[in-house]
C-alpha cells in the first residue's frame, strides 16, 4: 500500500498515467498529470491559468498506484496549490441553500450558532481571496466570483456560508440537500472553491 504524501510520484493503475500528488485528505487527493509528449506538467508552471486539480479517491491511490519518484512542491507551487487549505469546509446536513427561512444576515448567524458547535464555527480558509463558482440546478458549474475577506486575513465559515448563500442564490433556485463547500483548483493564482451540497458529487 502506497504512502500519500505531498510530491510523490506514482503510476496510476486505471490508466498507466503519471500523477504527483499536490494535495490531499482524509477523503480525496489532487493530483497533477504529466504529459510525456512534452515533458510537462498539467498544473505546475500553468499557475496564471484557471485550473480545477485532478481527484480520485484516497483509497485509489493507496492501493492502486506504483511509486516511481518523489519530487517536493517547490515554493510557487505550495503557494499556488496550497497543500494547507482545507478540501472540503462548511458542510452542514442541517441548513439548504435556498431554505435558510431568514430574512437578514443576523438571523442566519444566530441560526449556524444554534445549529453548530465551537469546531464548525472555528473552521477557516486562511486566505484572504478566493474564487467561489456556484452549482447549477442542472449540475455544473457557473461563473466564479471573486471575494476578499472582511478581516482581510481568512475566511471564518459564517463568513463563507453567508458569501456562499448569496451566489449560490443568484443563479440555482433548488433547495439544496444539505451544504458544502468544496476545493476545485485555482484561477489566476487564487484558490478556487465550489458551492455544493452536504456530499459532493463524488459523495464524500
Amino acid at each position: 500500500m502506497q504512502e500519500i504524501k505531498l510530491g510523490v510520484i506514482l503510476e496510476a493503475q486505471w490508466d498507466k498515467s503519471i500523477c504527483r500528488v499536490i494535495g490531499f485528505d482524509e477523503y480525496e487527493v489532487f493530483y497533477d498529470a504529466f504529459w510525456e509528449h512534452d515533458s510537462s506538467w498539467t498544473f505546475s508552471g500553468n499557475f496564471k491559468k484557471k485550473c480545477f486539480f485532478y481527484r480520485t479517491s484516497k483509497e485509489a491511490f493507496k492501493t492502486k498506484t506504483k511509486y516511481i519518484d518523489y519530487l517536493p512542491l517547490t515554493e510557487i507551487e505550495i503557494n499556488v496549490f496550497r497543500p494547507d487549505l482545507p478540501m472540503r469546509i462548511c458542510r452542514s446536513k442541517e441548513l439548504s441553500w435556498n431554505n435558510f427561512n431568514s430574512s437578514s444576515d443576523k438571523e442566519i448567524v444566530k441560526k449556524i450558532q444554534e445549529l453548530h458547535n465551537e469546531e464548525f464555527l472555528k473552521n477557516i480558509i486562511n486566505t484572504n481571496e478566493l474564487i467561489l463558482i456556484p452549482s447549477g440546478n442542472k449540475g455544473g458549474l457557473k461563473k466564479g466570483i471573486y471575494i476578499k475577506a472582511e478581516n482581510q486575513k481568512y475566511f471564518d465559515s459564517i463568513e463563507l456560508i453567508l458569501k456562499a448563500k448569496k451566489i449560490q442564490e443568484e443563479v440555482n433556485t433548488e433547495i439544496s440537500d444539505g451544504i458544502g463547500i468544496y476545493r476545485l483548483g485555482f484561477e489566476k493564482g487564487i484558490p478556487s472553491y465550489y458551492i455544493d451540497k452536504f456530499k459532493n458529487a463524488a459523495e464524500y
